[in-house]
């Protein structure tokens, strides 16, 4: 039996260049993700959607360990090399980081949303207290 193998990886962006990238799976897997970053944006003003949006971005990326260990045993009906590794590398990095990229932009898009809304509410405080003290001036007034 001859020993197997294994190529040690020395970063991830040495690790990105020997993934063949012309592989229609991957494409789509691109394509995927791209709809996902369009999804964010155009949701970025429903809080509602992006809420729901945002549980199915971290399902997806719970359901990874899964997708990897299907995809390791059946890789030759989609691909045509074997990426899927046991410790899960492959699929973190190109399916798992993006959609978490995904999470991180919305719970930014929240912060800010929140930053906005207290915003507004103090200065809505403000302007009511400035009506109350002007409301009492003109009172002494008459």
């Amino acid at each position: 039996m001859d020993p197997i193998e294994v190529n040690q990886i020395e970063g991830v962006w040495s690790y990105l260049k020997t993934i063949d990238w012309s592989d229609n799976w991957l494409k789509y897997l691109g394509g995927f993700h791209l709809l996902c970053i369009v999804l964010t944006v155009l949701t970025r003003h429903s809080t509602i959607i992006q809420a729901f949006y945002f549980v199915f971005l971290l399902l997806a990326v719970y359901s990874a360990e899964y997708i990897n260990e299907w995809a390791a045993t059946n890789y030759k009906l989609f691909s045509k090399q074997q990426y899927f590794d046991s410790n899960g590398m492959f699929i973190s990095i190109v399916y798992s980081c993006p959609l978490l990229f995904n999470c991180l932009v919305i719970v930014i898009l929240w912060l800010w949303n929140t930053g906005v809304l207290l915003s507004d509410i103090k200065t809505m405080k403000i302007r009511k207290m400035a009506a109350a003290t002007k409301k009492k001036e003109d009172k002494k007034d008459k």
